[in-house]
């Protein structure tokens, strides 16, 4: 029985050393995987903070890259954008299949008005393959969309939730990439071509991105890393990287509950918890790469009795080490007998070294509490502004 396998982890080695496909997991730090950039007065491709920003003023576009693969290889091709600005219910998604030439390609591509649509384009011929609405659609919101070619069956997810699947015999070519129509602005902070047996990868900003440092800076922040200590390791590769501005829908559903993670066992459980009903603690964003450490923003949720339950909002401060620097309370959201007593919305960005949060709490009689929370990112002093 050892032996039988020993020889399918062998074979399964070698199938996957002569898979030829060009595997991308892009975050947009830089250009790495050398994406045609232009500035034209029809359209232009740049990026910055984090994203690959798309203007198509006046013709539709895309931006491809060749990823080797043939008609019969398996792989998934994923991205995650947002529409900006222009025409609200235009299209925007994944071409795939395209031959060199650009000219012959699949589509699929989704509308602020929850519609998607899977096409064939050969030249002139035009043929729509599905067209419909789905409620996992968000509009004006970041949205996922992922092909999943096996040989030639497809899937098409949008959120990781299949809309359609369907045959396919159209192969032009191994290129594929982003499609914008005219007249519309977008961003994609993520585009990945990946193996299936693998999955996707998890993309944080590299440190270039998140601290916009010096080459001495990003020597220092290096560093930091190499000397972590491992509980702290394990807590800071928990968290999820989001370019600046989002709001507080595009980074709750990267919530992660991190209670069994032992520097959290040390840190947020280290007092004595039996008044509580019960207590969370879940990792969301890496806010900032300081002088030394990180900061971080983690949501509590807990219940000190059987008629309130709390999400408590906190960015926390750590050094490398793991040691507490500070920490500061963002807001809450509060039911009490099941019904909300308060809830909160809130918009994070960045200027300069202040990374903000403008805060809204609304409650259950109407009343609203607007704020600002600030601290500065660079220097890790929660008490800063």
């Amino acid at each position: 029985m050892f032996s039988v396998l020993l020889l399918f982890f062998a074979l399964r080695s070698v199938a996957l050393a002569q898979s030829k496909v060009n595997f991308i997991a892009d975050g947009f730090d830089d250009n790495r995987n050398n994406w045609d950039l232009y500035d034209t007065k029809d359209y232009r491709f740049q990026i910055a903070d984090g994203h690959l920003a798309i203007d198509a003023y006046s013709v539709a576009v895309h931006a491809f890259q060749n990823i080797n693969a043939t008609k019969e290889d398996s792989y998934a091709i994923h991205t995650r954008m947002i529409f900006l600005n222009g025409t609200s219910e235009g299209w925007m998604g994944i071409r795939f299949n395209m031959s060199e030439d650009a000219t012959r390609y699949l589509t699929f591509s989704f509308n602020n008005a929850q519609g998607f649509l899977v096409s064939n384009h050969a030249g002139k011929k035009h043929e729509v393959l599905r067209e419909s609405k789905s409620v996992v659609i968000k509009p004006y919101d970041y949205n996922t969309l992922t092909v999943v070619k096996k040989e030639n069956k497809y899937q098409f997810l949008i959120n990781d939730k299949q809309v359609y699947q369907d045959e396919l015999k159209s192969f032009y070519g191994s290129q594929a990439g982003i499609y914008v129509s005219n007249n519309m602005s977008v961003k994609t902070d993520e585009f990945q071509v990946y193996d299936l047996r693998r999955g996707k990868q998890k993309i944080i900003s590299s440190q270039v991105a998140m601290a916009k440092a010096s080459d001495t800076d990003i020597k220092q922040i290096i560093e930091q890393q190499s000397t972590m200590s491992e509980d702290f390791r394990g807590f800071y590769q928990s968290f999820f990287k989001a370019a600046f501005p989002y709001e507080y829908s595009t980074v709750v559903q990267y919530a992660k509950n991190i209670n069994n993670v032992p520097f959290v066992r040390k840190t947020f459980f280290e007092h004595d918890l039996s008044s509580m009903r019960y207590h969370n603690v879940n990792a969301l964003t890496i806010l900032s790469a300081c002088q030394g450490g990180y900061t971080f923003l983690v949501a509590e949720e807990y219940s000190h009795d059987t008629h309130q339950d709390v999400i408590k909002f906190v960015v926390v401060a750590y050094d490398n080490q793991g040691n507490q620097l500070g920490r500061k309370d963002v807001g809450s959201i509060v039911t009490e007998n099941g019904k909300y007593y308060q809830t909160l919305d809130f918009r994070v960005s960045q200027s300069g070294s202040a990374i903000m949060f403008n805060v809204q709490e609304t409650y259950f009689n109407g009343n609203v509490n607007k704020k600002l929370v600030s601290f500065n990112g660079d220097i890790c002093n929660l008490n800063s502004y």
